[in-house]
Parts: structure tokens; C-alpha cells; sequence
């Protein structure tokens, strides 16, 4: 099923209170109140990959909690005049000079106001100035006067802090909280001729803040804030009659507060205000299914061969414990049914034997067994998912060549119907298709580095070199992977990006020998305490990405985004758009 995972963002502006709209055409306008509490400002910009380009705030007029929509080069905006109740609106219009907006028009009372558009309606939901009640207003575009009509405003609902969205097809869904709990509960209706038919009020969270967007096949984004832990959560459904049918529970993608969405269809955006600071945050998200995103985008993909094809990697990709020893060498929040499910497609392993089982490890620190690993990978094959999935064992602790053995065996009995095993005459691994090796069936590749490869040879099981390995003609996948060893960000960015420039695509020292692909080592090496450390890679991916063109000097493409906590760097969706998928 579809999905989107929003993952930390970047600031972009001071202030408080922020409201977003996205057009069809990537254009975003985002309004909120200045952090010096002097009035209204906006920000424009545009899409760039999954990075957000973003033109200098601009002020433009006094007032409070401004809400915006926007459908084509038009624009509505609401806010509350400060320090009063009443409503004003405006009309912008975003032509080829920039955003001009109209004369601020009083319309009604109330707190909290915010806006949705499409090419037939306007509606409206707000607070009512004396209780705990939302009013709901409809409207149109009156082009000939360059204003709005307003058609009545109507009791709509009990509750406080209201969202509203609503598509081309005319659905409707209204989100709000409540004065006695935190419990939040949403509203799906249908745009007719005689106004909109509600659904009934629905529980579906707990929390505050609630902001919401729609697609135009009635999908539905739903974020808000977790009040008591100041975190922002995203939950994604798919509208069925007058209910909504959730994909899964409401899931936390970064700290913050009065978080609000806006999507276009196959793109959406969130913004959010610090949990501490006037500061404002934003990041991307596709609307996609990232299990299946080869096999759904194949006419794209069917001819890359794995020199020109970029995937998420999943940095020790094993592990992904909780508990207070296993958090000293955690890497990823996901176990790797769920990666798989995120559309990460390469996989760190480092296989450790403890006297009586097969485990993972990184350095001291033990993680899960590598059967339960494994059977995940088992699980997500057989969900019929045709997607290419790299397993790169190496590190090997306490190995035999016996032990070697078993590990060999276990993949061969729970992976043997999807490992890639007859190579054509000549070629290499690189040299294959994507589209040939997802022919019939998704495909599990697994490399293995070091000898016990070369020594014991195996149906399945292929041959791993780092492109500076003294034995690099031995390798069956041969790629370039040299980690910058700092905690600093602004250090490792520069160290791989300059690395990914000067790549030429073959061995190092070795310009006779092809280099199959270059994993961009998008990581920091604390001793301890990963996570704190992965946020400022992890927030920067989607906008280094994007300011990098495709093809280096040499023609080549970063092929890895290897990450720690890879559903928070968003790196399949960064992987997407760096393969020029729509």
C-alpha cells in the first residue's frame, strides 16, 4: 500500500504557527507569524527532487494564525486579527513576477481558521471565539470581482484546533481536537450541489495540533503533535465511504510542534515549529509504495545495470534492538522486513558466531539472530514483491570455514527459490538488467567478502571486493566503499561528496579493473549513541542530493545511500527521484 514518511526535517525560516499548500505543478506557499510576534510573513519556493528550494520570507500584512490553499496560480489565505476574533481573508495570485495578495476582507469570528481549494469550493473550518465549537464555511472564487463569496457559515462539530482538506473529486475531511482530552477525531464528507454531506465524528489518534491532505484517489495524510513529548507523528489512510481505512498506526518522523501537510498527489510536505524555538522545519515525502517501487516503475528502470541504478543501503543493517546494551551499537530503528518495506535494497551484515548460533554484530556489540534476519528477507520474497535485494555479508566474527558453511546453508534453504545463481557466459552481475533479473520473480543477491567465498564456492553466493582490495579482480561485485571516520557532518559531506566526484568507475590503483558501483558512506562514527548523530545526516540527504547532478565529471552515478536509521534520511525517496522516476 501507498505511504508517505516525512523524516527530519530541515529549518528554513523563524517564526511560529505555519501553515503549507502545495500546487500541482510543485509550486509551495507557506504563511506563518514572525518569530518577533510582528505580523505575517510568507515563504515561497519550489520542489527540487526531495529537496525544497525556498525564495526569502516576505511580510505581508499584520494578523495570527494564518492558514493558506492554493490551487493553480491562485491562492486564498485566513488569519485572525491579532489580538481579536475576527477573520479576514485574501485572494493571492502567483504569476510570472512573483505572489501579489489582495485586500485582507473580514468574513467571519472565530480562532484557529484554516483553508482548503479546489477548482469548484473553498471551504473553511474554524474555532467559534466563545466555545468549544467549529464553524464551517463554503465559497467561491467570484472572478469577475476578484473576491471571494462566502455561502453561509454553518455549525459543523464539538472540538477545538480544526484541519480541513478537500480534492478534485470533492471529498472532504475535516480533523480536530478536544478541550477535556487529547483525543482527536476526523470527519469525511462529499461536496454536492446542496453543500457537504458529513460523515460521523471517528476517533483516530491521540494528541493535538492536527493538520490533513488529500490525494486525488481520496488518500489521506494526517499529522499532528504528540503534546506531552512535543514530537510530530504521521498516519496515512485511504478514505472508504464515510471512514477512513489506516494503513497502520500513527508513527513518530521527527521532534517539533503545530505540525501542518499539503500534498499534490504523488508529493506531499510537512512544516512544523521547534519544540523549544521560534524556528520553523519542512521535508518531503512521496506518496508511494516503496515495497514494490522497481517492479511499480520498471519503465523507467527495466535497462539500468547496477552501475547506473542508486538504491537506499542500510548501514550494519542487523542492528536494530532496543534495550539498554543493545542500544550501544544500534544502527537502524527497523528490522529488515520493515527496511524492506521502507524500499531500502542493500544490506550491511556482519554474521557473528556465539558457540552454538549464527547472530549479527557490530564490533562488541551482539544483535539479533541471523534466522530471524533472514526469515524476514524470506517473508518479504514471498509476499510476491519483484524487487532486487543485495545482501553483503562481511566482518565475519569467530568464523570457521564450518561455520561458513552453515551460514551458506541457511540462505540457500530459506532464500533458494530467489537467489541469483546462473550468471550468462561472459557477464558479470553488473553487466545484467534490471528488468532481466526481476524477469519472473524478485531476486536476492548476496555477495560475501573476504576468502570463504573464494575457497568454498557455493550456487547463489557471489563474490564481494572493496575496489581497493588487493584482490579486487577476484570480485563479483566489486564497489568503491570508504567511510569518512568523523562525527562531524559538514567533514563527511565534503569528504564523499569529493570522493563520489573524483570516482571514475574502476578500482582503486587498478584503472584496468570496472568498479561496479560507488556507496556514498552518508554516515557518522560516534563510539556510541548513533542516533543523535544520524539526525544531522539524515535531515541534509534529500537537499546534498538534489544539489548534485546525476553524472559526476566521469559520467557516474552515486549507486548507495548508506545510512543509520535509514527511514529518517528518507533515502529510497531520495533514491527515487536520483533514478528520474516521475
Amino acid at each position: 500500500m501507498k505511504n508517505v514518511f516525512f523524516g527530519l526535517g530541515l529549518e528554513y525560516e523563524k517564526g511560529i504557527h505555519a501553515r503549507v499548500a502545495l500546487g500541482r505543478d510543485g509550486r509551495i506557499i507557506e504563511v506563518h507569524e514572525s518569530a518577533d510576534a510582528s505580523g505575517l510573513n510568507y515563504c515561497s519556493g519550489r520542489l527540487r527532487q526531495m529537496a525544497i528550494e525556498w525564495d526569502d520570507s516576505v511580510a505581508f500584512g499584520e494578523g495570527a494564525e494564518p492558514g493558506i490553499a492554493i490551487e493553480g496560480r491562485v491562492m486564498v489565505e485566513v488569519h485572525r486579527a491579532a489580538g481579536g476574533s475576527d477573520l479576514y481573508c485574501r485572494i493571492g495570485v502567483w504569476d510570472e513576477d512573483g505572489i501579489v495578495f489582495g485586500e485582507s476582507v473580514k468574513y467571519a469570528s472565530g480562532e484557529a481558521p484554516c483553508v482548503a481549494m479546489n477548482r469548484q469550493a473553498i471551504v473553511e473550518v474554524h474555532e467559534s471565539p466563545w466555545n468549544a465549537k467549529i464553524w464551517c464555511n463554503l465559497g467561491r472564487l467570484d472572478e469577475d470581482t476578484d473576491s471571494i463569496v462566502w455561502l453561509g457559515n454553518t455549525y459543523l462539530d464539538a472540538g477545538i484546533q480544526p484541519g480541513i482538506a478537500i480534492n478534485a473529486q470533492n471529498d472532504v475531511v475535516m480533523v480536530r481536537g478536544n478541550t477535556s482530552d487529547s483525543d482527536l477525531h476526523y470527519r469525511v464528507g462529499k461536496l454536492g450541489l446542496n453543500g457537504i454531506n458529513w460523515g460521523p465524528p471517528t476517533l483516530y489518534g491521540a494528541g493535538s495540533h492536527a493538520s490533513v491532505a488529500l490525494t486525488p484517489e481520496g488518500e489521506v495524510i494526517v499529522v499532528y503533535e504528540n503534546t506531552d513529548q512535543k514530537t510530530v507523528l504521521q498516519r496515512f489512510g485511504r478514505i472508504r465511504g464515510k471512514s477512513i481505512d489506516w494503513a497502520g498506526e500513527a508513527v513518530y518522523f521527527d521532534d517539533g510542534a503545530r505540525p501542518s501537510v499539503a500534498c499534490n498527489g504523488g508529493m506531499a510536505i510537512q512544516a512544523h515549529q521547534s519544540e523549544n524555538f521560534n524556528a520553523l522545519w519542512a521535508s518531503t515525502s512521496r506518496v508511494a509504495d516503496r515495497s514494490r517501487w522497481m517492479q511499480d516503475n520498471l519503465r523507467v528502470l527495466g535497462d539500468l545495470t547496477l552501475p547506473w541504478l542508486t538504491t537506499g543501503a542500510s548501514h550494519d543493517a542487523g542492528m536494530y534492538q532496543h534495550g539498554l546494551l543493545m542500544s550501544l551499537g544500534k544502527t537502524q530503528n527497523l528490522d529488515l522486513y520493515q527496511q524492506l518495506s521502507n524500499g531500502i535494497r542493500y544490506f550491511d551484515l556482519r554474521p557473528k558466531w556465539d558457540g552454538s548460533a549464527l547472530y549479527v554484530s557490530h564490533g562488541p556489540i551482539t544483535g539479533p539472530a541471523l534466522a530471524e534476519i533472514v526469515d524476514d528477507v524470506r517473508r518479504f520474497m514471498n509476499e510476491g514483491n519483484r524487487e532486487l535485494v543485495i545482501l553483503k555479508f562481511s566482518h565475519y566474527a569467530k568464523f570457521t570455514d564450518g561455520i561458513y558453511e552453515q551460514l551458506v546453508e541457511m540462505l540457500q534453504d530459506k532464500l533458494g527459490r530467489w537467489l541469483f545463481q546462473n550468471l550468462p557466459q561472459g557477464a558479470r552481475l553488473s553487466d545484467i538488467p534490471l528488468g532481466e533479473y526481476l524477469r519472473h520473480s524478485g531476486v536476492v543477491l548476496v555477495v560475501c567478502d573476504e576468502d570463504y567465498p573464494v575457497d568454498i564456492p557455493a550456487a547463489g553466493i557471489w563474490v564481494y571486493r572493496d575496489s581497493d582490495s588487493p584482490t579486487a579482480e577476484l570480485g563479483d561485485l566489486r564497489v568503491y566503499d570508504k567511510y569518512s571516520n568523523t562525527t562531524s557532518y559538514d567533514t563527511m559531506s565534503t569528504d564523499q561528496i569529493a570522493k563520489f566526484q573524483a570516482y571514475d568507475g574502476t578500482c582503486v590503483d587498478r584503472p584496468e579493473l570496472p568498479c561496479d558501483q560507488f556507496l556514498l558512506s552518508w554516515t557518522l562514527t560516534p563510539p556510541t549513541g548513533v542516533w543523535l548523530l544520524s539526525k544531522d545526516a539524515n535531515r541534509n540527504l534529500g537537499a546534498a542530493m538534489a544539489a548534485l547532478p546525476r553524472e559526476n565529471a566521469s559520467g557516474r552515478v552515486i549507486n548507495q545511500l548508506y545510512v543509520d536509521y535509514a527511514e529518517y534520511s528518507r533515502a529510497t525517496d531520495v533514491a527515487m527521484s536520483m533514478n528520474r522516476i516521475p
